[in-house]
């Protein structure tokens, strides 16, 4: 997960277009503030693992109805889920 990389500002940006607070999208995500500020700004702060950041990434995504691939362009390399659930 060395390659985890997203549009961080396309979030910020698409969220003030709705006319949402960092507030707000914090409460719909039962996340802290200083999280999603902490996400906006492409920093680690706040978050415990990178596992734990993409999934906040890909929720705070979804929210904002943009496309996971338009977020985080590499989704495919740095996700574990699909890996996981593949059948061998």
């Amino acid at each position: 997960m060395d390659n985890f990389e997203y549009n961080f500002s396309l979030l910020k940006q698409r969220r003030i277009e709705l006319g949402m607070s960092a507030s707000d999208i914090a409460y719909k995500l039962c996340l802290a503030e200083r999280q999603i500020i902490s996400i906006e700004e492409n920093k680690s702060d706040y978050f415990h693992s990178t596992i734990l950041k993409l999934s906040c990434v890909k929720k705070y995504a979804r929210v904002l109805e943009l496309s996971l691939q338009d977020v985080i362009p590499n989704l495919n390399d740095v996700d574990p889920i699909p890996n996981l659930l593949k059948k061998e």
